[in-house]
């Protein structure tokens, strides 16, 4: 009887080293993001072009927006957050635009002087444009003014309903949202929930996953020099995405 007790007692310790085991592991390591985008509509060609520059005798990464360049990305949210990433202190402009037409693009609100910042920089929607619509496709743009030119970095979007399901969805952390909107490709939403788990100007770990899928999911198209220019922001992407991106 003494030695059943003790190997009951025994392969309980073993039961229990095992479940703490497996919940350590799933804590440590927690499931990421996977943006695999499969609906991936052509940018225009005023997204396309821009080379990777920086201003004149500034090191580092240049300026960087961190969405989806060579297609167009989705957001379910009338004020997404947008994100790009500096590694020099620029002050900048943020405009807003809709496209009327293919080619016809029209200003929403006024130019937003945005104060310089190292790192990872944020910008929800202001307040005082209004919500952008459903449906819609919309380009916004990031400007830095180097005296004698500009650089200029433009990404597009368009406005989608939100999935059915988000409505009764209960999450339990911020990697379980992450990997919600990157499976149903809604890219801006997926970036500004995996920003709340890093540091500030920082991307954490999931949000560094993120940007590895985004250039993973940019497209080699167009001319020969445009081709060209989105290398090199894939290699952009991957620096940022690395622990030290080269600040």
């Amino acid at each position: 009887m003494i030695y059943q007790n003790l190997k009951f007692w025994h392969n309980s310790r073993r039961f229990i080293s095992l479940v703490v085991g497996m919940l350590y592991l799933i804590t440590a390591f927690p499931a990421y993001a996977a943006f695999k985008p499969k609906d991936r509509k052509v940018a225009s060609g005023q997204t396309r072009g821009g080379g990777s520059r920086g201003c004149s005798g500034k090191g580092g990464i240049p300026l960087t927006l961190l969405a989806p360049q060579t297609f167009i990305g989705k957001t379910a949210s009338v004020r997404p957050t947008l994100t790009w990433y500096m590694s020099s202190p620029e002050n900048v402009e943020f405009r807003l635009f809709e496209f009327e037409s293919d080619i016809e693009l029209k200003q929403i609100g006024k130019v937003k002087p945005i104060p310089a910042k190292v790192g990872i920089n944020t910008l929800k929607l202001p307040a005082d444009y209004p919500e952008l619509k459903v449906g819609k496709t919309y380009l916004w743009q990031i400007e830095i003014d180097c005296g004698n030119e500009f650089i200029v970095k433009p990404a597009e979007l368009t406005v989608i309903n939100p999935p059915q399901s988000s409505l009764t969805k209960k999450f339990t952390s911020i990697p379980e949202k992450v990997d919600y909107y990157a499976a149903n490709e809604l890219w801006y939403e997926a970036l500004e929930e995996a920003l709340k788990a890093a540091d500030n100007g920082q991307l954490g770990k999931t949000g560094s996953i993120l940007v590895q899928e985004l250039a993973q999911s940019e497209m080699l198209t167009g001319k020969e020099t445009e081709i060209a220019n989105i290398k090199q922001r894939i290699e952009n992407l991957q620096k940022i995405s690395s622990d030290k991106p080269g600040l």
